[in-house]
């Protein structure tokens, strides 16, 4: 209910707006089951930043740093300290797939 009071446009009428708001939504749900599906539409659109294919093929990276996916913000440089070091050593050897026969 909360998003639908989020598209209320005439506050005179909220009632009106809400049913006019939901009936769109059904609508548009509705009749986007009849599209093809390489039409890109709410329902179907990939994430927001997904760049559309996993980079797999590279075989010089770790399998832990192949997701796909792009930065998004400013970039900033900053040296980790001992501790934070440490600890993304740590994950890296305990969820990477590549360096479990060495930990054996």
């Amino acid at each position: 209910m909360h998003t639908l009071k989020l598209k209320v446009r005439n506050k005179a009428r909220v009632e009106g707006s809400i049913c006019e708001a939901y009936l769109l939504e059904e609508i548009s749900n509705f009749s986007s089951m009849y599209f093809e599906p390489q039409v890109r539409i709410g329902h179907t659109r990939p994430p927001r930043n997904d760049e559309g294919g996993d980079d797999l093929s590279d075989g010089n990276r770790l399998s832990i740093f192949k997701t796909p996916g792009r930065a998004f913000g400013s970039s900033s440089y900053r040296i980790l300290e001992d501790r934070e070091l440490e600890a993304a050593e740590l994950y890296i050897l305990l969820n990477c797939v590549e360096i479990e026969p060495y930990i054996e």
